[in-house]
């Protein structure tokens, strides 16, 4: 016979050691991404008054990149399931939905941050690159071997 407080005990072991998980993976992804940005917009013309404004950007901007990337993926997916699209249609639709939600989010991080400053060519050009990168790696994990 099983002890249901070991049961439970087990689960609340598990759903914190999750909870950590994720929230680790976040936080690295966060940092990949802030490290691959300075680099893509050290080459760009990108203006900033200290590197912790930078960090703040990038961390403001990955957080409200989050939902933007999960709501694109969602609104593939249906348009996916309901439409026959082909594989390249689901990609230009993933870059339309990607490269319009970015630009409005990087957009407003830009203009309520004092110390930034992109221009709009060096951000249409940083989010270009960063799909690119971020399609990449996509392609390295899915591919099969």
């Amino acid at each position: 016979m099983i002890n249901i407080k070991k049961e439970k005990r087990i689960i609340k072991i598990t759903i914190l050691s999750f909870t950590l998980y994720l929230i680790s993976m976040l936080i690295w992804e966060c940092f990949i991404y802030t490290i691959v940005n300075i680099g893509f917009l050290s080459f760009l013309g990108f203006t900033y008054k200290s590197y912790l404004s930078v960090i703040l950007f990038f961390t403001i901007c990955y957080i409200l990149l989050l939902p933007v990337d999960y709501y694109s993926s969602i609104l593939i997916g249906l348009l996916k399931s309901k439409n026959n699209i082909s594989k390249f249609q689901q990609r230009v639709l993933d870059f339309i939905l990607y490269s319009s939600f970015s630009s409005l989010v990087i957009g407003y991080v830009d203009f309520f941050m004092e110390d930034i400053h992109i221009s709009p060519a060096n951000q249409v050009l940083l989010i270009i690159l960063y799909y690119l990168f971020e399609s990449y790696f996509d392609y390295l994990l899915l591919r099969k071997k």
